[in-house]
């Protein structure tokens, strides 16, 4: 049986549905107040917060492995972020070697190795250690900007601007920012590989997408694939810090300072050493694009 945190989330959402579709039995944790629910053929729901670490230690009979894809993001607060992603991890770890497991996959980011890392980053690089460290047999993946249909966040952000915004597109500073989006399916299909096969065992793995591009060509390509006829103009750096310096102020503002540490900075990985070793073959954008946006 395979233990999922983050079931009602993105991506958890997505494997979960593969899981289900290939009869693998699956506990998923599921917070007390979520008003989501995870459900269907296999699947059995328990209720439990990552940080009642003695919560945990009764959940685990019969669990042979754990995805650990729950997560907090940007705009939650610091603390936060650093209470589930870091301690909530801990107190997994902890549980799952009480449990005996034989693999634990930990679902990270690409933030966990950006050169000017801002709290989730570092959240999610403190937490790749202490999986390392754990004693468990471990695989760490690490996804770029994931899209596809209605998510994840920061792609449905992206495109919700796109949308809303008559007539012009803002690029954030010079546009320049090399992307390397994973198409949802290659996400899962990742996690499904490296359960499937040792030579995943201890070992970190990048999962990006095919396509290596700018944000302001991003940016043109969703259009593309919206209809959309918007002309781009840049906001200067200088002038984002000062609107992300009174955004943060406000109570679930997207665009703060910690926000755009991480917007302005490359955010590719070189995914060869998957591909070489477990098969991984992700989308293209384009294609992506077109499943991602509903124009097949």
């Amino acid at each position: 049986m395979i233990f999922l945190t983050g079931a009602t989330g993105y991506v958890g959402r997505h494997l979960l549905e593969r899981l289900r579709t290939r009869g693998t039995p699956v506990r998923c944790l599921v917070l007390p107040r979520d008003p989501a629910h995870a459900s269907g053929p296999g699947v059995e729901e328990v209720r439990a917060d990552l940080l009642d670490a003695p919560a945990l230690v009764p959940l685990g009979s019969g669990v042979s492995t754990v995805v650990h894809a729950a997560a907090l993001m940007l705009p939650n607060p610091a603390d936060r972020i650093q209470a589930i992603n870091v301690e909530g991890t801990r107190h997994l770890l902890a549980a799952a070697r009480g449990w005996g497991v034989g693999r634990f996959v930990y679902l990270s980011a690409v933030s966990a190795v950006y050169a000017q890392k801002n709290c989730y980053g570092r959240s999610k690089a403190e937490a790749e250690r202490l999986v390392i460290d754990s004693g468990l047999d471990y695989t760490i993946l690490r996804p770029t900007m994931v899209y596809g249909p209605d998510g994840g966040l920061h792609f449905a952000q992206l495109v919700r601007l796109l949308r809303r915004v008559p007539l012009v597109t803002p690029i954030l500073g010079s546009g320049s920012a090399r992307l390397q989006p994973v198409w949802i399916g290659d996400v899962v299909d990742a996690i499904e590989r490296v359960l499937d096969d040792s030579r995943a065992a201890r070992r970190t793995y990048a999962v990006s997408g095919a396509t290596v591009v700018l944000f302001d060509e991003l940016c043109r390509r969703i259009c593309a694939q919206l209809g959309l006829r918007r002309v781009q103009f840049r906001v200067p750096v200088g002038l984002l810090k000062a609107i992300a310096g009174v955004a943060a102020r406000l109570p679930g503002s997207f665009l703060t300072p910690e926000s755009l540490a991480g917007l302005l900075q490359d955010a590719t990985l070189d995914h060869a050493s998957f591909r070489a070793e477990c098969g991984y073959a992700p989308l293209d954008i384009d294609a992506g694009l077109r499943r991602a946006l509903g124009h097949r």
